[in-house]
């Protein structure tokens, strides 16, 4: 039970918000046995279990999670004021109801949902100058975000989203690539963001 412990929290630790299906596909882990096994370490408070979109994900307690509200109650206190380009609505939102204020670490730096994709692809693209807009298509299908898309360029952007802005759309904000300007969306839930993670980290991207 003791390596079990280890195993899942080594798991969690890097990958916090995950569901049972993330979980069972990382360490093998499965059936009751992980079913008893989350519920006995969520008792000696090592790991909590949280809700995205029906789905229960789980994550590790770390050291400064008593500071968490605190954190949450300021991106509450904030909410008001952030730009509609740096974080989506619908992210806006769960923040302000203290649900939702996961943060990612990329390169050195901690995003939100919306904001870390877009640097993923901006440093996709930074590592890959000469890469076109249809093999960018390739590697970040509109399948991983439906309706929005991971990016669309300008005109497609403009069409999609004709009421409100779900798109990173400040100057600083928009991508060139050799034959196209793009834009990535802003329009990502903690559920929704874990098809393009996935092709992120299969792309040697180390995102925590």
């Amino acid at each position: 039970m003791e390596s079990a412990n280890q195993k899942l929290l080594e798991f969690l630790k890097d990958n916090p918000n995950s569901n049972k299906t993330a979980i069972t596909e990382a360490t093998g882990l499965n059936g009751l046995f992980l079913f008893n096994l989350l519920k006995k370490m969520q008792a000696e408070g090592e790991i909590i279990e949280g809700e995205e979109a029906g789905q229960k994900l789980y994550s590790m307690i770390s050291d400064n999670a008593e500071q968490q509200p605190d954190e949450v109650a300021a991106a509450s206190e904030k909410t008001e004021s952030l730009p509609s380009n740096d974080e989506d609505q619908s992210e806006a939102d769960v923040i302000s109801k203290g649900r939702d204020n996961s943060k990612f670490k990329f390169n050195g730096e901690e995003y939100g949902k919306g904001p870390l994709v877009r640097a993923v692809v901006a440093q996709y693209v930074a590592d890959n100058p000469t890469v076109t807009y249809d093999q960018l298509k390739e590697l970040f299908p509109d399948e991983l975000l439906k309706r929005f898309g991971i990016f669309q360029n300008l005109e497609t952007a403009t069409q999609i989203a004709n009421k409100g802005n779900r798109y990173f759309t400040k100057p600083e904000q928009i991508i060139e690539l050799v034959d196209e300007k793009i834009v990535v969306c802003n329009q990502f839930t903690l559920a929704k963001i874990q098809p393009f993670l996935k092709v992120a980290k299969k792309l040697g991207y180390k995102i925590k």
